[in-house]
């Protein structure tokens, strides 16, 4: 059984290696169609992301003899390090963390539902582009957002699927396999395991990046300070899900928009 645990292991690991190399072709390749009038571009992609979200889980699930006790932090030792300790000490973290996401989600949603439709209004031209190297560096994931009922349909779909098994690989088995058999613990355990989190965020540029190896970091202090891998699969969700609301551009086809 433990032959089979680290062969699946290895392919999961591989798997989810060649995905994220193959999807920052995908993404390029999606701007591309879009700018090109392509009106099912999205819902292909839509469609493959959820295919790599399930596949990724069943394999986590498997490599860990699906043994849903295995999806604990317990055995990763963390609640002893001095991050958690330190984290103890101020009891309010957890609730304080959920409800500063929380309040920022919704605040942020409502802070863009305003200025696309104030920006939607506007009968004046498109912005001049931003320079090359500001948009080599800011985060780069517009081209996913949906645009119709339908979209918008499936990416709720794409959203929860996200939360689900994005947790459950990244969090649950990703932590346990970086603790053992590899031998992480502590705090580089969370570092490492938050960066790997960031680079599968790597077609979001270097920005996306950093601001993906931090929500890594957080959720897997709320997934050792709860004792469940619920809480950051509900924030998970909500903050994909967000993007479900946001009014279409007016104007979707524009040189910047798709660069």
């Amino acid at each position: 059984m433990h032959i089979l645990s680290l062969t699946v292991d290895l392919v999961l690991a591989a798997y989810i290696g060649w995905e994220v190399l193959r999807f920052n072709g995908r993404y390029r390749r999606l701007k591309q169609d879009i700018a090109n009038e392509d009106t099912q571009a999205r819902t292909r992609l839509y469609y493959r992301a959820l295919s790599f979200e399930w596949v990724s889980a069943l394999l986590s699930l498997l490599a860990l003899g699906f043994d849903w006790t295995k999806l604990n932090p317990e055995p990763l030792a963390l609640s002893g390090s001095p991050m958690m300790q330190w984290l103890s000490a101020n009891g309010s973290f957890g609730r304080g963390a959920v409800a500063g996401i929380a309040s920022g989600i919704a605040f942020g949603t409502v802070g863009f539902v305003v200025a696309r439709i104030r920006g939607n209004r506007r009968a004046a031209p498109p912005a001049r582009s931003s320079p090359p190297w500001l948009r080599k560096v800011l985060p780069d994931f517009s081209a996913l957002l949906p645009a119709t009922m339908h979209e918008r349909l499936l990416w709720s779909a794409v959203a929860v699927s996200a939360g689900v098994c994005e947790e459950i690989v990244f969090r649950g088995w990703l932590l346990a396999t970086l603790h053992t058999p590899v031998g992480l613990a502590g705090t580089t355990l969370v570092a490492v395991a938050a960066v790997i989190f960031g680079l599968a965020h790597a077609y979001q540029r270097v920005t996306g990046i950093l601001v993906t190896t931090v929500a890594g970091a957080l959720f897997c202090l709320l997934y050792v300070k709860t004792g469940s891998l619920l809480t950051p699969i509900l924030l998970h969700i909500l903050i994909d899900l967000r993007f479900a609301v946001l009014p279409a551009p007016r104007l979707q086809k524009t040189q910047e928009s798709y660069a």
